[in-house]
């Protein structure tokens, strides 16, 4: 799976799940918290549909050092190699 087609569905899942997402340009060096208002429930449940979709399982441990979309995508990618 490639990085654009992991990106593809973590946006989707965010313009779906966190408000006032939806039409916003969403880049990979921002942050679903900061940058869109996401709480923390919100951000558990698009990491986990994400993961689902693209059917691969991070540990949680890892998944609390993310600060930006981009490392959230790095994480994704190597779990999908």
């Amino acid at each position: 799976m490639s990085r654009n087609e992991i990106f593809t569905v973590l946006k989707s899942n965010m313009e779906m799940i966190i408000d006032g997402v939806e039409g916003l340009e969403i880049k990979e060096n921002n942050s679903m918290v900061s940058d869109f208002g996401a709480d923390s429930l919100e951000v558990v449940e698009v990491i986990s549909r994400t993961q689902k979709q693209l059917r691969i399982k991070i540990p949680r441990t890892a998944l609390s050092q993310v600060n930006n979309i981009k490392e959230l995508i790095d994480l994704f990618e190597k779990a999908a190699s």
